[in-house]
């Protein structure tokens, strides 16, 4: 097989990964205290247990789903020596993109395309709050990159107050994937838009 051919599977074989664990999102993980939906906070809960929550349900998607996998918290990226190259790939869906994305962030697949300029690059994915992120983390150290995972990603980043980004612009709009998802602070609105089935928060 050659090397697309390969990349192509193993873009299939994470996908079809991404999909059986958002069905563990929705079925199985409240058993291992993971609250999702009715099992999260109640509505109106302040930022503090908001944030609470996303490192709780961060962690326990890691345990879960890959644990020993690499991770960067925001505020070490934020504080990361600059004479060191490195890039934040979103691995969300396009429509989730188009509402807005971390500055400075590529797409998945632009970051596909150019690879090879980033091999010598710190590669830093992130998503809605890494679990997809965490899945293309594990496939990336596989392939030989130096590579983080953005520990509570998109939620996390909100929570430390940062702005996001819309067609250059600075906004507090965010997608959230779904109701679910929303642990957004206050200040920040988020989005949730109808799109052919995606493969996990």
């Amino acid at each position: 097989m050659t090397a697309p051919g390969r990349r192509r599977r193993g873009r299939v074989v994470l996908a079809a990964t991404s999909v059986a664990a958002m069905a563990a999102v929705g079925v199985g993980l409240a058993l291992h205290g993971i609250g999702v939906g009715r099992g999260g906070p109640a509505q109106g809960a302040s930022d503090s247990v908001l944030a609470g929550e996303v490192g709780r349900r961060y962690g326990g998607l890691k345990r879960l789903l890959f644990p020993g996998q690499p991770e960067i918290s925001v505020a070490d990226w934020l504080a990361r020596p600059k004479d060191r190259p490195a890039v934040l790939v979103d691995v969300r869906e396009p429509h989730e993109r188009r509402v807005s994305m971390l500055p400075g962030a590529i797409a998945k697949d632009d970051f596909e395309r150019n690879s090879a300029r980033y091999r010598s690059w710190l590669v830093v994915p992130y998503c809605t709050i890494g679990l997809r992120s965490g899945l293309y983390t594990r496939e990336l150290r596989g392939r030989g990159f130096e590579v983080r995972n953005l520990a509570g990603s998109a939620l996390a980043w909100a929570h430390a107050g940062l702005p996001f980004e819309a067609q250059g612009k600075a906004t507090r709009r965010v997608h959230v994937f779904n109701a679910d998802w929303n642990l957004l602070p206050r200040g920040y609105e988020p989005v949730v838009t109808k799109a052919p089935p995606a493969s996990g928060p």
